[in-house]
């Protein structure tokens, strides 16, 4: 099973990121290759697409994400102009623990749900209780489940 590592300053923007943004959920990407890695905060926009349309986004960013599509996209143009990969995604759960949620599976199988949108990709998700950051777990795509399951997460 492959490990996922991060370098110990990118965790640490990240586990911040999560402090600074509860109690909603904030998410982005890792970018890297063999001697580069760069943390990508992408805005949320959970909660503005909550309040103007509830029936379609019936949850807000205490329990959902949404990437701002054109920060997100501005990203992956980043990846393939640099030749780096998108090592990670990430997201932030408030009050509740680092799983990877049927939510979260779905919006990383987006385009086929037997198959993941970014193959080789991590997803991290960082538990954050009352404002503190209190555990990650880092998931990654099994071939013979055709399921994400959780691997060991590295600080390097």
């Amino acid at each position: 099973m492959k490990t996922v590592s991060i370098r110990r300053a990118n965790f640490a923007a990240i586990k911040a990121q999560a402090e600074r943004e509860y109690p909603y959920e904030c998410c982005g990407f890792v970018i890297g290759d063999a001697a580069t890695e760069e943390v990508r905060p992408i805005p949320n926009i959970q909660n503005q697409k909550h309040a103007a349309d509830p029936a379609a986004y019936p949850r807000d960013a205490r329990t959902a994400y949404l990437m701002e599509p054109g920060a997100q996209l501005a990203v992956l143009n980043e990846i393939d102009r640099r030749g780096l990969e998108l090592k990670i995604v990430y997201h932030s759960h408030p009050d509740h623990d680092a799983y990877f949620s049927a939510t979260d599976r779905r919006q990383a199988c987006a385009f086929d749900p037997n198959e993941p949108d970014y193959p080789g990709t991590a997803y991290v998700v960082l538990s954050v209780t009352q404002g503190r950051f209190s555990r990650a777990a880092a998931f990654v795509w099994d071939e013979q489940r055709r399921d994400f399951v959780e691997t060991q997460l590295l600080e390097t």
